[in-house]
């Protein structure tokens, strides 16, 4: 039995697990897929999040857990995994990027995606007059996030989106070797990704070496692929041996 936290990306909740959840439970694990803070059915105001909070969100879930957990990043939710990591190391068996942001120490998120002007990602990207949230132009949405997901999940996942904090994707992370280092990384890539395109995902992997497992998917495959997702997911947690310095 392995305990789970999955950790959702821009603009969705806890809810995009939601194919992914009952199968894991199914083969007897423990698994949580919370909000983060001003998105699901969060009441946070989305333009007040900061970073911190997504750490301090996640970490008290990590507190509360009676063993370490495979934390779950998909997307932007790579961005809070790690930091999390660096709070939280020993409460932590293993990180997992579902395509997952994964910015270098002193670098923020949208460094990553800034080298690539093209990218669908950007392209769509609607930014609140405010400046302090984002939401994706709806007609991009299908061939961004959803390509090779069903009509039905797709149009019922774009209705339950929200704006996404920007400060999240613009708060570069503090990772040492010491600490988010020090825990076990993998990142399951998905080479059909038309918003995180998979040379990126490769390059953030070849500066932040992980262990890595292919999916032949698009950008969401808790949707598209969530049998498939929930075996990597179960196969890393038997594969990740405990950890000595988890008392």
């Amino acid at each position: 039995m392995a305990i789970f936290i999955l950790v959702h990306g821009a603009g969705h909740g806890g809810w995009c697990w939601e194919k992914v959840v009952p199968l894991l439970e199914a083969r007897g694990h423990k698994v949580c897929a919370p909000d983060l803070p001003g998105l699901g059915k969060d009441q946070t105001p989305p333009a007040n999040v900061q970073l911190a909070d997504n750490v301090e969100r996640i970490s008290r879930l990590l507190d509360k857990m009676e063993e370490p957990v495979v934390l779950v990043g998909h997307a932007l939710g790579g961005v809070t995994i790690s930091q999390t990591a660096e709070a939280r190391r020993r409460k932590i068996k293993a990180l997992v990027y579902v395509c997952g942001l994964m910015p270098p120490s002193g670098k923020a998120s949208r460094e990553m995606t800034a080298g690539d002007p093209d990218m669908l990602f950007r392209r769509s990207r609607e930014v609140s007059p405010d400046g302090l949230t984002y939401t994706f132009a709806r007609a991009q949405m299908p061939a961004m996030f959803y390509e090779d997901v069903s009509p039905e999940d797709r149009y019922r996942a774009m209705d339950r989106l929200r704006p996404q904090p920007i400060s999240i994707s613009t708060t570069p992370v503090t990772l040492t070797e010491e600490r988010f280092g020090s825990v076990p990384r993998w990142y399951i890539e998905c080479t059909h990704d038309n918003a995180i395109r998979i040379n990126l995902q490769r390059a953030m992997v070849k500066a932040s070496p992980c262990r890595t497992i292919t999916m032949e998917c698009g950008h969401s495959p808790f949707f598209s692929n969530p049998e498939e997702l929930a075996e990597h997911l179960e196969a890393i947690a038997a594969a990740t041996p405990a950890r000595p310095d988890a008392a």
